[in-house]
């Protein structure tokens, strides 16, 4: 279940002080463009707190057949339209 940053801040049994956003599930919905577009992850999100975002690497090592490994980084494909 999802939860609204309404709902996380205004229930005091979570009231959370920061929240976790996966790197690679944001590149492909909603996309990097669209993030930049609407001013970035915090507007995005209605998120007035610290984010943390991961680095990808476990999506590297799990979506390995997705993946494409070079010195300057990873490329994964996209599994929704078979695109970088």
């Amino acid at each position: 279940k999802g939860l609204t940053p309404h709902e996380i801040v205004s229930d005091e049994a979570l009231n959370c002080p920061i929240i976790l956003a996966n790197t690679y599930h944001l590149a492909l919905q909603p996309g990097t463009e669209l993030l930049g577009e609407l001013g970035g992850l915090h507007k995005f999100m209605g998120w007035d707190r610290p984010l943390l975002t991961d680095s990808g690497g476990f999506q590297m090592v799990s979506l390995l057949k997705l993946a494409e490994i070079t010195e300057e980084g990873v490329t994964f494909e996209n599994p929704f339209d078979n695109d970088e």
